[in-house]
């Protein structure tokens, strides 16, 4: 497997991660016919998954009464 897609991209600053995420989205969608590799596709879906994660724990302590 490719360093790249080894990395654990959820031990990232916010920053970092979302660079991250935009260049694998990139790369992604500039596969010829869309068609990553099962591996690109993959690591796209568990960044998506992560990336909603933040949100939610982010959203979640900045409400009334939040952890």
């Amino acid at each position: 497997m490719d360093e790249a897609l080894s990395d654990d991209f959820t031990q990232l600053d916010d920053l970092a991660f979302i660079a991250e995420r935009r260049r694998v989205r990139e790369a992604v969608e500039n596969t010829p016919q869309r068609a990553p590799s099962p591996e690109m596709a993959a690591r796209y879906q568990a960044m998506n998954e992560e990336f909603l994660r933040r949100a939610r724990l982010a959203w979640t302590q900045g409400q009334p009464g939040g952890k």
